[in-house]
């Protein structure tokens, strides 16, 4: 093999992975917890639990606080940012709705 220094592609930056993060922890869970000898059924019934769910309409998301601050977070990165200005609607005009 050549001797170019090699690194994952930085779309795995979003992921937690456990090889690119291995090197930097003596005791990693990975080394020592091991899913590969369950059955296929019971890995997809403790992945079903351990998965995120998706939150399906506004009603369910507006009463998720994780989902409020991730808002909020992106609310105000676009004020700092000052992609937006968030104004009052002007009297006798209505906002434009979406899908």
């Amino acid at each position: 093999r050549g001797k170019r220094i090699t690194k994952p592609p930085i779309w795995l930056k979003d992921y937690v992975t456990s090889k690119s993060n291995a090197h930097t922890c003596s005791y990693s869970i990975s080394n020592y917890v091991e899913y590969g000898h369950l059955s296929t059924g019971y890995q997809e019934y403790l992945i079903f639990f351990s998965a995120p769910t998706e939150l399906k309409n506004f009603k369910e998301a507006s009463q998720d606080q994780k989902w409020i601050e991730a808002m909020q977070q992106e609310v105000n990165a676009l004020k700092q940012n000052q992609t937006w200005e968030l104004v009052d609607l002007p009297k006798g005009k209505q906002a434009v709705g979406s899908k």
